[in-house]
């Protein structure tokens, strides 16, 4: 019976390799399908709009733009790039991040097989990285996250190269490559710089016969500060971004259970507080047991599979940590995060394969039908409805119309769709942005608006979100409503002035 079994899989694994190119293929369909479905379901929201303004700017004015805001440049230059080769819709800015993630997938794939040296391991990672409703989320919006995911992971793979053979100069230019234009990208690249020296010391101060000399090998300074000097030029303005600390005061304080959230984020893309509580609490922890048991299994003396571990929990346990006292975490900061946990499954599923087969194929099955759950979570959730109220005021736009964006958070969504000619106010009855964070690409273009009373005449169009807000409570007595119109929480508003 138990050679049957093992027949079985031995044949199935023969198969993989016999039709290698077929199931790449298949994986590389299913992997771009799943990032390209839907994409343009929801509307640009408030971030994207951002990027798209910012991104639409010249290359020193985007430099000078992100100064002035929370990130570095380097996104925001390459889907300028992008978008002169491709055009500035929704699909176009939004098809840059697919493309990325995409990549993010092939490179899992490749890491995987390279440090497993497993070829249906390496597959199986292939499979819960093209169905990671998390990954494909991100790369399904207009930001940095999914372009950070493809330069750490060449950083990563970097590194593996240099373990492997400490004179291959490819290996250093692919981390230095890598970490640069990481930390070009998003700050938290530190890090994942910080787990890759936390993993260099490990495998260093271990017993003799097993240590890995990376710690002390003189190349390995020089990459990371060949790495650090490419980012100098950049420094002043993060230093500037720090002291101001601006963007960040709409996150939350972490919590307890910041961390199960974030693994339930993940893997099913849910709102798990609506959860069961014991089946809230207990994946996370059993998740965590398994790959700690992936870590005792792994036997090799480069122990990538710890250095896999690092990669994937180090910074989101340092971040959470940090954001007990100033919040600083978001689970979308660490979409490298998720692609590490993938990798992690795979090997976890073929270890307890080992032991158990029945019960690796459960734990195979059941994360795919976690996935699954996900991606339909993802495409409900995609709701953002502002391009069809802003169609209402395309279609409806008579010259001489004034456009007034109620706040901040409708005005560059709004932007991206308005297509009258007519520029689009922002209302600050309550104070004006004081010029950096998003407000910093508006701050010196004219369009502040701070009382209704300076508009004497003529018809208004008000966007704002639905519900009760200041913006409409302050809109005077004597304007007349003449339409109304709303999608998701976008509404519009149109008043002649009496």
């Amino acid at each position: 019976m138990v050679a049957t079994k093992h027949n079985k899989l031995s044949a199935f694994s023969a198969f993989l390799e016999n039709n290698w190119r077929i199931v790449i293929l298949l994986l590389v369909f299913l992997t771009i399908g799943v990032r390209f479905f839907g994409i343009t379901k929801a509307s640009i929201w408030h971030d994207e709009g951002f990027t798209t303004m910012l991104a639409s700017r010249d290359w020193l004015a985007i430099w000078q733009g992100s100064a002035r805001d929370v990130h570095p440049p380097l996104y925001y230059e390459l889907l300028h790039g992008w978008s002169l080769l491709f055009g500035s819709s929704a699909l176009a800015v939004r098809s840059f991040s697919a493309v990325c993630g995409v990549l993010v997938v092939a490179l899992g794939y490749k890491i995987t097989l390279r440090i497993s040296k497993n070829f249906p391991l390496a597959l199986l990672a292939f499979l819960f990285l093209a169905l990671n409703p998390f990954l494909v989320r991100y790369s399904q919006e207009a930001r940095m996250y999914g372009v950070l995911g493809v330069f750490l992971l060449i950083a990563l793979y970097g590194l593996i190269m240099m373990v492997e053979n400490n004179k291959d100069y490819r290996g250093y230019l692919l981390y230095i490559a890598g970490i640069s234009a990481g930390l070009y990208t998003h700050y938290f690249t530190a890090l994942v710089v910080i787990s890759f020296w936390l993993y260099a010391a490990i495998v260093y101060f271990r017993r003799k016969k097993d240590r890995i000399n990376l710690l002390v090998n003189w190349r390995w300074w020089i990459a990371n500060a060949i790495a650090l000097i490419l980012f100098l030029p950049w420094l002043p303005n993060m230093i500037r971004q720090f002291t101001r600390a601006q963007g960040l005061g709409w996150l939350p304080k972490a919590s307890a259970m910041t961390f199960n959230d974030t693994v339930w984020q993940f893997t099913t893309f849910t709102d798990a507080h609506k959860l069961w509580q014991p089946l809230y609490w207990l994946v996370p922890l059993v998740l965590l047991m398994m790959i700690i048991f992936v870590s005792f299994k792994d036997k090799t003396k480069q122990k990538f599979t710890l250095l896999l571990i690092l990669f994937t929990f180090v910074p989101v346990f340092m971040a959470i940590a940090v954001s007990f006292v100033r919040p600083i975490f978001h689970e979308r900061y660490f979409v490298f995060s998720a692609i590490g946990l993938c990798m992690l499954l795979a090997f976890t599923v073929v270890y307890i394969s080992q032991i158990n087969k029945y019960l690796a194929v459960l734990l195979a099955v059941a994360v795919v039908l976690a996935q699954l759950v996900g991606l339909r979570n993802v495409n409900s959730q995609a709701n953002h409805q502002m391009g069809q109220v802003i169609q209402k005021l395309n279609s409806n736009y008579m010259p001489g119309d004034t456009i007034i964006s109620g706040e901040l958070y409708t005005y560059f969504d709004g932007s991206f769709y308005n297509k009258t000619g007519e520029a689009m106010l922002l209302y600050t009855g309550q104070g004006r942005p004081n010029g950096y964070g998003e407000s910093g690409l508006i701050y010196d273009k004219g369009v502040y608006l701070d009382s209704y009373g300076s508009l004497k005449s003529g018809r208004v169009w008000v966007l704002g979100k639905t519900g009760e807000h200041r913006y409409y409570d302050d809109i005077p007595a004597s304007w007349k409503l003449l339409q109304e119109f709303s999608r998701g929480y976008s509404e519009l508003r149109l008043y002649q002035i009496q």
